[in-house]
């Protein structure tokens, strides 16, 4: 069952959206965040007025994303109220049912359509005959798997009893809509922002400096690093393998593991310092993922907010690890199927998904082992050449199995490994600067947050009228370093 694109749902095209890191969402921003403030006085117009900022954000290149987004959050808020005022059990699982059915048949058509499709027809071509499904033309819009998530966690949690209830009808559509976080996480539960809508709005920006320096490193990490990584070797890797020699390819593997490391994190910094500079706090999602040593360690440090999710809305709803070895192992990789497929409708997600489930399988099954013999994993202490090794090992599994991760496709994939275990053939050569570049991103994860500790010093013993000197500084040096195009977010794909 190959993988063909006739028929894949399209990704509403990211390089038309307005991006954080431009000085066209500049433009869009400066003037919200100061009809945001001027109007603190009013916490309904202010609301409304987010709310209408955040529809204006999606509508400016995809009106399909904004019109799913009204129509998704109408339908779970009413499904909410109906669980929340249910007399019965009966009714509450009913309104959720609602809720799921229709978020689940949303993403299943827009990004899964094509995928079923295509693999339909080549089972039934293996047997000569035709599935009769026809073929559509399919635009996913952006954010769209974000927006599911965040619908279903706020009925889910009503139906569950611990979720927090949106206060207006209002107060839900910003939740969902909240233009800094929607397009690619983090994944809010109902908990960590309705509450936040209904307090008073405090009273000048209690948080600037924190702000400043989300933005400063969202700003560095994805205009400078992570562009300058996919524009100078991971994109030409990727696309021509065959055109590179194994270390050069080994070293792509390195760059492309580096560069969604700063492009993502740095998104949420960015989608951090914004919120802040509007009143919100967001969560965060990410905590030295390549500090991890082992692949359960690593999901509890990378996207934390969607690891999170799949713990609390499919591991354990699958009994967790509760009940017989072979169960958990089974929910283990059903989570990691999930969390390939998530990813996007094809089958080298399927493989990288796979990769991981089949490993953290084999961990869990070692520290089963451990138990059985009465030893705790949890207090059992290593040497520190035990914990280099198990880094060194989980640092590349995650690097070699996002090779399929990247590849166009599972061809593109294997025609990778073949170049890359084929020491004998020369590449053309690469530009060296990406290793130093590549060095800093890594560096990032183990040391970005003293590097922000010690700018926020810096900015908290700046008086305040030279602050805006300092803030005009960063932002003149990040335009000085950035390359001539920004690359457009990788998880926009998603």
């Amino acid at each position: 069952m190959g993988e063909n694109t006739v028929n894949r749902p399209r990704s509403s095209s990211p390089r038309r959206a307005v991006q954080f890191a431009t000085l066209e969402f500049i433009a869009f921003f400066l003037p919200v965040l100061g009809m945001a403030w001027l109007s603190r006085p009013w916490p309904l117009a202010r609301k409304l007025f987010l709310l209408l900022a955040s529809y204006a954000f999606y509508a400016g290149w995809n009106v399909g994303l904004l019109v799913m987004i009204i129509v998704t959050s109408t339908i779970d808020y009413y499904c909410g109220e109906g669980i929340a005022n249910a007399k019965s059990k009966a009714i509450k699982k009913a309104w959720l049912t609602v809720s799921m059915a229709t978020n689940l048949s949303a993403l299943g058509y827009f990004k899964y359509y094509g995928f079923f499709r295509d693999n339909v027809e080549a089972l039934a071509g293996a047997f000569g005959a035709s599935s009769g499904l026809p073929i559509l033309e399919i635009m996913l819009p952006l954010g769209l798997s974000y927006i599911t998530f965040q619908c279903m966690t706020y009925t889910i949690d009503l139906y569950r009893g611990y979720g927090v209830k949106a206060g207006s009808y209002l107060d839900f559509l910003l939740y969902i809509a909240f233009f800094p976080q929607v397009l690619i996480g983090p994944i809010c539960r109902s908990r960590d922002l309705l509450p936040q809508l209904s307090k008073p709005v405090p009273e000048g920006f209690p948080d600037l400096t924190q702000a400043v320096s989300r933005i400063a490193s969202g700003l560095f990490k994805k205009v400078i690093l992570a562009t300058y990584l996919s524009t100078h070797l991971v994109e030409d890797a990727f696309l021509a393998p065959e055109n590179f020699s194994s270390l050069e390819l080994l070293l792509a593997a390195y760059a492309y593991t580096i560069q969604i490391y700063c492009d993502f994190s740095g998104y949420t910094d960015l989608a951090i310092g914004i919120g802040l500079l509007l009143g919100i706090r967001l969560p965060d999602n990410f905590n030295q993922p390549y500090r991890a040593t082992s692949l359960a360690d690593f999901w509890r440090r990378w996207h934390m907010t969607f690891s999170n999710w799949l713990r609390d809305y499919v591991f354990l709803p699958l009994g967790g690890s509760w009940g017989t070895r072979k169960q958990t192992y089974l929910n283990l990789m059903i989570v990691m199927w999930v969390t390939g497929i998530w990813h996007g409708a094809a089958w080298k997600y399927v493989v990288w998904g796979s990769i991981h489930g089949v490993l953290m399988v084999a961990y869990k099954l070692v520290q089963d082992r451990r138990k059985a013999k009465g030893i705790n994993p949890k207090t059992l202490q290593h040497p520190r050449w035990y914990v280099g090794l198990n880094w060194v090992y989980t640092f590349h599994v995650v690097v070699l199995a996002r090779i399929f991760f990247r590849s166009t496709d599972l061809q593109v994939a294997g025609m990778y490994w073949d170049r890359l275990l084929d020491f004998s053939l020369a590449g053309h050569g690469i530009e060296w600067l990406v290793l130093p570049v590549a060095a800093i991103g890594l560096g990032l994860n183990f040391w970005g947050q003293h590097i922000r500790s010690a700018f926020e010093r810096l900015h908290d013993a700046t008086p305040a009228p030279m602050r805006p000197v300092l803030w005009t500084f960063v932002g003149g040096l990040v335009l000085v370093l950035q390359p001539a195009d920004v690359a457009p977010y990788i998880y926009f794909s998603f």
